[in-house]
């Protein structure tokens, strides 16, 4: 046997191998839930050519808020863009406490600005009514 045909045969093993191993990887983590299938028909995309994955993987991010490092699990992602209509372009970037921060922050700045252009309003109305 050539030495080039032994070089194959030992490629074509140890391509085998990882192929075996990843489909063992894949199969574990659906098993435990840290891999999900993703339903295609139910994700959402703005972009010309979408990349749709074939599995949501529990990915590690960096929160932009706290700096702290979070969990964006398999089943928070199928929940983002299955059920709640996330592009499927978006990822995580903040961690729950500080998403839950942003939001009471959001919903206070929209209460002031209401208020605010309430005030202007009446004021506007009442200097109508003067003259």
């Amino acid at each position: 046997m050539s030495n080039k045909r032994k070089q194959q045969e030992l490629k074509q093993h140890r391509v085998g191998k990882a192929e075996r191993k990843a489909a063992q990887a894949l199969q574990a983590g659906l098993r435990a839930g840290s891999i999900i299938r993703v339903d295609k028909s139910k994700v959402f995309s703005n972009s010309v050519l979408p990349t749709i994955p074939e599995y949501y993987h529990d990915k590690w991010f960096t929160c932009k808020d706290c700096g702290e490092e979070d969990l964006w699990t398999a089943k928070q992602q199928r929940q983002w863009y299955e059920e709640q209509g996330g592009e499927i372009e978006a990822i995580a970037i903040r961690c729950k406490p500080c998403r839950q921060k942003e939001k009471l922050r959001k919903t206070e700045a929209r209460k002031v600005h209401l208020e605010g252009l309430e005030k202007r309003r009446i004021e506007k109305a009442e200097s109508g009514h003067r003259g």
